[in-house]
């Protein structure tokens, strides 16, 4: 043929190269005899380490074909002649993690926990099968975008070597693997382990989640050293909604020492099953922008006047978008009821209150009789203060006392005033109150104070229980006579006033209405019978009843 440089041993028709590096370069091919779509690793034959790498191609087919998984790009067969050398795959439909996450960080978060996931399910696969990968980055990581992915790029797959091997084997003669990704054993060229891979894809994780890697420098010797040395930050640094569960995880696996790191990559797919990647779940920021964008549309061209302008953009709208169109004439259509539904309540209300206002106006006589006025409103209620009882009368130190003419009543009964009705029979009587006693030192007379002169007969038992005291001056002696008082009138009996008043000295007559209750001058602390001396002063108080006199 003619044309025979895009095709490959004149079975595979090359279509598009998707990738390119320096020793080989991955091509979409077309099997000529199905037609099926497949993807195909050529290697470079214009290179100078040709045999190397082709040496190294044929040991990445043979580790490749031992490998199945689904997460794992499919092997379908190696081969190797004078003019091409190749491995046939399937061929994947999705770009590798590193241009996503350049591209669209949203949609990558989006599908975060189905890629971490899959990329620990297939290394899981990998090191049970006894090998290690070497290369773990997002470059050799392909999702699409239900979030199915496929681990590729087994190039720098080894053998695990334990125990003598591993002693026997020593140092690594060459450094192999991408510097931004390389586990710092692999720096210090020791022999690779499970771990290893672990650390590289500690760096894929926080680099999904953080946009960056956890180590950067200006030259490949500093970013090494930063390997070995530095201690990595955390994601949420960088991105404040990453949980503070995953930061835990990614800086375990990028611990310096490989025994520091987690056991394998199964114990790490557990751990990310069991917590959560973000603190808060991530919206498709795509099909949320463009809903608002509609929500905004929507209520501009509908709420404000529509000018020539708006109604071109809102008929272009209409025209070239079905599905906005429906969201319009349905908004429309809610607003128009909903406003039916406020003028209907509003009339309706207007309409009660007519009746209502119609009935109180209509007239109970005639028809047609003009409708009488309606009631006055009644007056407000007033409050009315609530007047207390009349305060009761206070009587004076050694009350009661009984008008003149009136005989003394017996000890235990208490007088009887006019207008008072004798006690029923059965109701107990007062008895005869015997002294109290008070300390000694109150029963001194007060100087000054003017003892009280109780009506009655001086019996020989209050005389004999009157403390000595000396003589003072006071007005006309009492006397005795028959049992009554027979000393010059004190006091006059008053219609309406049952307390009589009166001074030292000469008596004064009563005043002619009652005189209003006060407190006492000097409350006297004893009930010794005092000599004989006028009634107290107009205006005394007695703050408790319960003492009888002495003197009868």
């Amino acid at each position: 043929m003619a044309n025979d440089e895009n095709l490959v041993d004149d079975q595979y028709q090359l279509a598009m190269c998707i990738a390119s590096g320096s020793s080989s370069q991955v091509w979409e091919v077309v099997e000529m005899s199905s037609g099926r779509h497949m993807a195909m690793k050529l290697l470079k034959t214009d290179v100078p380490e040709f045999k190397e790498n082709k040496a190294q191609m044929k040991r990445e087919s043979e580790i490749h074909k031992l490998l199945d998984h689904p997460q794992i790009v499919k092997f379908e067969k190696y081969s190797s002649n004078r003019d091409h050398t190749y491995i046939l795959m399937e061929y994947f439909r999705a770009s590798n993690l590193k241009l996503q996450i350049k591209a669209d960080t949203n949609g990558v978060h989006l599908k975060v926990r189905q890629l971490f996931e899959g990329v620990c399910a297939a290394l899981s696969h990998v090191h049970q099968k006894g090998f290690i990968h070497r290369d773990i980055k997002p470059d050799n990581v392909l999702m699409n975008k239900v979030g199915e992915i496929r681990l590729c790029d087994f190039s720098l797959s080894s053998k695990q070597k334990l125990g003598m091997g591993k002693l026997l084997a020593g140092k690594l003669k060459s450094i192999q693997g991408t510097r931004t990704y390389i586990a710092p054993e692999t720096i210090r060229r020791s022999q690779p382990t499970f771990q290893t891979d672990l650390y590289s894809l500690g760096v894929l994780f926080f680099e999904v989640l953080a946009c960056k890697t956890p180590f950067q420098a200006p030259t490949p010797e500093e970013l090494l050293q930063k390997h070995l040395r530095a201690e990595a930050p955390n994601p949420s640094e960088f991105n404040p909604n990453v949980s503070p569960e995953m930061d835990r995880i990614i800086a375990k696996l990028l611990k310096k020492k490989p025994a520091d790191r987690p056991a394998s990559a199964d114990e790490v797919l557990a751990e990310i099953k069991r917590i959560r990647i973000f603190k808060e779940e991530i919206v498709d920021a795509v099909a949320e922008k463009k809903a608002n964008q509609d929500k905004d549309a929507l209520s501009m061209l509908s709420e404000i006047r529509l000018d020539s302008r708006a109604d071109a953009k809102l008929k272009e709208m209409l025209e070239t978008n079905p599905e906005f169109a429906r969201k319009f004439a349905e908004e429309k259509e809610n607003k128009a009821k909903k406003k039916k539904a406020e003028t209907d309540l509003n009339d309706a209300r207007i309409k009660v209150a007519e009746t209502a206002q119609a009935a109180r106006g209509k007239p109970a006589g005639k028809p047609g009789a003009k409708a009488a006025p309606a009631p006055a409103a009644p007056p407000p209620q007033q409050v009315v203060a609530m007047q207390m009882p009349m305060q009761m009368p206070v009587y004076p130190p050694g009350y009661p006392q009984y008008p003149q003419g009136y005989a003394g009543y017996p000890p235990g009964q208490m007088p009887m005033m006019p207008g008072m009705v004798a006690p029923m029979p059965g109701v107990p009587q007062y008895g005869p109150q015997p002294p109290m006693g008070y300390p000694q030192p109150m029963q001194q007379p007060i100087p000054g104070a003017l003892p009280q002169q109780q009506p009655g007969q001086v019996t020989p038992q209050s005389e004999a229980s009157k403390p000595p005291q000396k003589p003072q001056p006071v007005s006309p002696q009492v006397v005795v006579k028959n049992g009554v008082n027979a000393a010059p009138p004190q006091k006059q009996a008053v219609a309406g006033s049952p307390k009589p008043a009166t001074k030292a000295g000469p008596p004064v007559p009563a005043p002619a209405k009652p005189v209003a209750a006060a407190k006492p001058a000097v409350q006297i602390p004893s009930r010794p019978t005092p000599p004989p001396t006028p009634p107290p002063s107009a205006g005394a108080d007695l703050d408790f009843m319960t003492d009888l006199p002495d003197v009868l």
